[in-house]
């Protein structure tokens, strides 16, 4: 082999790995300085039911980017969707909520005490997550 050839093998196995590290690093760091990750994010239930509802439509306004005419048609679709999205966020939370308590039963005979201690802390903390910015 050529130390040309092994030079042109080099550079494009360096741009792939680096293309790759970037494609991992990239969207967690751009994730981080967004307002969702300098907030916690709309995964983890902490913005209310309003902001959630305007980070929806704004998210398709800005994938769509609609003309004057079609904000208008657009609107009562994309607050309708994110009303929805909000009640299937509610109704999954209370059914993790069931599934985290029937674990805790049938693990209740089987850890000890201490164990028992740390997972009804996991329980607390979960549920904490799941329900933050939840409106009833």
């Amino acid at each position: 082999m050529t130390s040309e050839r092994r030079k042109s093998i080099i550079v494009l196995a360096s741009t792939l790995v680096l293309g790759v590290l970037l494609g991992l690093l990239v969207p967690g760091a751009v994730f981080k300085l967004s307002d969702r990750g300098a907030h916690g994010g709309r995964g983890r239930g902490d913005h209310d039911a309003p902001q959630k509802k305007e980070w929806f439509v704004g998210m398709i306004n800005h994938v769509i980017r609609p003309d004057s005419l079609q904000s208008k048609r657009i609107k009562p679709i994309t607050e309708w969707a994110a009303t929805r999205i909000d009640s299937i966020e509610q109704h999954a939370n209370g059914q993790m909520a069931s599934v985290l308590d029937s674990v805790k039963n049938q693990l209740k005979p089987i850890v000890t005490a201490d164990q028992q201690k740390r997972l009804d802390e996991f329980d607390t903390r979960a549920k904490g997550n799941w329900n933050r910015g939840r409106h009833h």
